[in-house]
């Protein structure tokens, strides 16, 4: 597992730089500036390959006479949205473009049953405009990702140990030790020890909530034994799988050797072994079992007032 505190290591060794004072000629010191390279490309892996997808319930749900929502203040992309009402869950298709949205809209109409959404200045727009109040509207999207900015916390920095059971999603510190960043991006590790009363299993568990600067619970139950007393570390780790955090960095090291330090033939072996793993992420992580077929611009508009069946979409 890779976080903020590796990436700023292995950057600095890479380079064999480990500025951390702006020089004269670029304001930013060369370990900020590789974490803004690093940073920005896990935006872009996260985005392009689904480790950013969450849901998001719209408070209260529908509003009659309401066509409107607020999308989540995180939002990136869309993926769907779908309308509960009783016991039916609707999904709405996207209107394919502007003049279509407006065409639909020509007169207002409120139905229950949506068949069309539109998104437009931070909004969900629903089609026929909901008749009724309180059912449930989902929105499904990948969430901006916010940047690795977080060092290490380890017994040493937090002067304290932890204690976790076995099968138990809790962690307990001795002083304080938790912060609340470490539910949107940390990971917890208890390493294995020489004296086998504070021997962990050594694996990366992901933090779920902070209930206190003492206490966490993690997202998966802990599988080691028993422990008090024991070393640990916490990191802010990025969403990308653990087999492929090494992209961001050499697509930084091959930035910084064409432009801070021009050296082409390390720039070439870097961009090398950058396409190498990013062939392997999207071999893996490119694809979903979503269509990719666009929506037809020509696709009729059936009338709200009849209630949707299997024959009205074939």
């Amino acid at each position: 597992m890779r976080g903020f505190t590796d990436y700023q290591k292995d950057f600095a060794t890479f380079t064999g730089n480990g500025s951390t004072t702006s020089n004269t000629t670029n304001s930013f010191d060369n370990i900020s500036w590789g974490m803004r390279m690093i940073n920005d490309d896990l935006r872009y892996l996260t985005t392009k390959f689904y480790f950013n997808e969450v849901s998001y319930v719209v408070p209260n749900g529908t509003v009659a006479n309401q066509q409107g929502y607020l999308l989540p203040s995180d939002f990136e992309v869309l993926m769907n949205c779908t309308v509960q009402v009783g016991g039916i869950l609707y999904q709405p298709i996207e209107a394919p473009s502007r003049s279509y949205w407006d065409f639909l809209n020509v007169i207002v109409f409120n139905n229950d049953f949506p068949q069309f959404y539109y998104i437009y200045n931070g909004q969900l727009l629903l089609w026929p405009t909901p008749a009724s109040s309180s059912n449930v509207i989902t929105i499904n999207y990948k969430k901006r990702i916010v940047d690795l900015s977080m060092a290490d916390v380890t017994q040493t920095t937090a002067s304290s140990t932890v204690s976790a059971t076995l099968n138990s999603t809790t962690i307990t510190a001795s002083s304080t030790t938790f912060r609340n960043w470490m539910a949107s991006s940390g990971w917890i590790r208890i390493p294995y020890s020489t004296t086998d009363a504070q021997n962990g299993d050594n694996r990366w568990y992901q933090i779920a909530s902070v209930t206190s600067n003492t206490v966490i619970e993690l997202k998966n139950p802990y599988q080691g034994a028993t422990i008090t007393g024991a070393s640990f570390t916490v990191s802010d780790v990025p969403l990308l799988p653990e087999d492929y955090q090494d992209i961001p960095l050499y697509k930084a090291l091959r930035l910084y050797y064409t432009s801070r330090v021009p050296d082409p033939t390390r720039a070439k072996n870097y961009q090398a072994l950058h396409d190498e793993c990013y062939a392997a992420l999207e071999d893996k992580y490119g694809q979903k079992s979503n269509s990719p077929v666009l929506t037809d611009p020509n696709m009729p508009v059936y009338n709200p007032n009849l209630f949707p069946s299997s024959q009205m979409f074939t």
